[in-house]
């Protein structure tokens, strides 16, 4: 409702207006940046769009290049205002927007480059995606000026179904146009392909924020809480997480059952165990996330929202709780006791369509709710039967995971910028 109300407003201001007042947002931004910069390095410009962990692993990694980091949401926000909401929700081609309109929002980026440009002289922009909105009118300025853009991976890690079928919605709709791309896993390495990338133009080096499992130790959670306890996580989703978008269409079906009996359990389990602390993390996307601050408070209860924590929240949970989510695959790779939540009514239906955590080893799967909370009890009060594997089911679940993460072995930064320093000089040029 307060998105539909702020696209009204949007609405009934003239274009011209609206395009001032943003303008002046986006001028107001960059003058605040104040990133660290050497004139006798090159400069990389990070779009962040919700990449907080694996920026952070970048930057720790980094050796020779100048990162200038800036929050796409705030410097590209006046975007919307030269877009129909069927383009900026990826519903039809990026194409069928009218020129003039592309044109004019070109204008911006183009003001808005040039000032990135004149203060450290850009030499490649990266991005998490350029099927947005928001990014292929400042790709093509870039381009303009031959500076490339290449993609790093954010969503590294895709469902059946968007493997199967978004991909080629992406390539009609919104196809590829950056110059490189960086992916998680050969698997990914597939999916572009499917995008149309060519195969000189990916390069696979894995998941660049699981290097902070090996470069870090934070301690942050702990200023949540009152006292510290060990941690249990619950990692929440949005309502329809996963469920292809016709049949979210047509016929409005969602987790919502599930999810809402999952805070609830948890929330009990908070009460029943004070010498726990306990975070249920919301997805980035969620929309609920007030509600379930208002709704779930205890001494040792928070909701959080964010991606800031993520990564500490899996290394020092002692049980982690999660549906259709890349954490099950980091947190099997970190050895964590994962119970997997699968009880609700539609699972079985969408089997081929999400991630197949349902064949996966080395993890709890509570196909019933009363399971998930005789598991949870059990682990809380030191009984670990559910997590005892056998020597077969974790090699299973390390193969599992090398399909989606290829080489999480602290060094794919370097992997990263080692490409890099060839691409670079190539792109330019």
């Amino acid at each position: 409702m307060k998105t539909k109300l702020k696209r009204f407003i949007r609405r009934l201001l003239p274009r011209e207006v609206s395009r001032r007042i943003y303008r002046w947002q986006a001028d107001r931004y960059l003058d605040s940046l104040k990133p660290k910069y050497d004139p006798n390095r090159r400069t990389l410009l990070l779009l962040n769009h919700f990449w907080d962990q694996d920026i952070r692993a970048l930057t720790q990694t980094n050796r020779h290049y100048n990162l200038v980091v800036v929050e796409s949401p705030i410097l590209f926000k006046g975007a919307k205002i030269f877009f129909s909401e069927d383009v900026i929700d990826i519903k039809v081609s990026y194409d069928s927007e009218p020129i003039e309109n592309r044109r004019k929002y070109r204008e911006e980026c183009r003001h808005i480059f040039e000032k990135l440009y004149e203060q450290y002289h850009v030499d490649a922009i990266v991005t998490a995606n350029d099927n947005y909105y928001w990014v292929r009118e400042f790709i093509e300025v870039g381009h303009d000026n031959d500076v490339p853009t290449v993609l790093l991976d954010k969503e590294g890690f895709v469902t059946n179904y968007t493997f199967e079928t978004e991909a080629e919605r992406f390539k009609k709709l919104h196809p590829f146009m950056c110059d490189h791309v960086f992916v998680w896993s050969e698997r990914q390495r597939q999916y572009w392909r499917k995008n149309g990338v060519a195969e000189k133009d990916i390069s696979v080096i894995g998941q660049p924020r699981s290097d902070l499992f090996f470069i870090e130790k934070r301690n942050e959670v702990d200023n949540l809480f009152p006292s510290i306890h060990p941690l249990v996580t619950f990692f929440s989703y949005q309502d329809d997480a996963c469920i292809p978008i016709e049949v979210i269409l047509k016929e409005h079906l969602t987790w919502a059952e599930m999810k809402g009996q999952t805070h609830d359990e948890f929330y009990e389990l908070a009460k029943q165990f004070p010498e726990y602390n306990f975070v249920i993390k919301t997805h980035l996307q969620q929309l609920d996330l007030a509600l379930l601050q208002e709704k779930y408070h205890l001494n040792n209860l928070r909701v959080v929202g964010g991606s800031s924590l993520a990564n500490e929240l899996i290394q020092r949970s002692e049980l982690i709780v999660a549906f259709q989510t890349t954490v099950i695959i980091e947190a099997m790779f970190m050895n964590k006791r994962v119970i997997y939540t699968c009880w609700d009514k539609h699972i079985p239906r969408f089997q081929q369509d999400i991630f197949p955590f349902h064949k996966a080893d080395g993890i709890v799967q509570a196909n019933t709710l009363d399971k998930f909370r005789s598991v949870c009890r059990r682990c809380l009060e030191g009984d670990l039967r559910d997590f005892k594997f056998t020597e077969s089911q974790l090699q299973a679940r390390d193969s599992f995971v090398s399909n989606y993460l290829y080489k999480p072995d602290g060094h794919v930064g370097e992997r990263f910028f080692t490409k890099m320093n060839e691409l670079v000089g190539c792109l330019n040029h």
